[in-house]
């Protein structure tokens, strides 16, 4: 379901999608850091079975970290992720990201894009913006900085 997901999302969007072990992402960025955001669906609160909205990770890795899983698998695994945010962090990401006739607003991938434009592009930016410890940090702690930082910019 989330594979088929992001697919629809893709063409919508003309979004290159990379598959991973468990999820497929949706690429807003490639370069040093690989900007990505993992959707799903969520059934909208009080709504029938068929309304829903995507939901999701905003994902950052570095690409240098990618690794092929092994032939004939087309897919990806990641050693370490720099930081992942969920966009229920972010509630102004809801509008627009109802799904109808199996489309969001085009105004969904614009919020997207501006929230991962906003992170550092490469490792001396990130420990530039977040400090010489960002990355001995947890994950949970790395990503409460990250929706921090976003946050404070909006």
């Amino acid at each position: 379901m989330q594979r088929k997901l992001a697919a629809q999302l893709a063409i919508q969007s003309g979004l290159e999608v990379i598959s991973f072990e468990h999820f497929d992402g949706l690429v807003f960025k490639r370069g040093p850091t690989l900007k990505m955001f993992s959707s799903r669906s969520s059934r909208i609160l009080g709504g029938s079975t068929q309304r829903r909205r995507v939901v999701g990770d905003l994902i950052v890795v570095f690409e240098e970290d990618l690794e092929r899983l092994r032939p004939p698998s087309k897919r990806f695994k990641f050693g370490s992720l720099v930081t992942f945010m969920p966009t229920a962090n972010f509630p102004w990401t809801i509008t627009g990201s109802e799904i109808i006739e199996g489309e969001v607003d085009r105004n969904f991938f614009g919020k997207i894009r501006k929230l991962l434009n906003a992170l550092p592009d490469s490792k001396s930016e990130w420990i530039s913006k977040f400090g010489e410890d960002f990355f001995s940090r947890t994950l949970t702690n790395r990503c409460v900085e990250t929706v921090r930082y976003l946050r404070s910019r909006e």
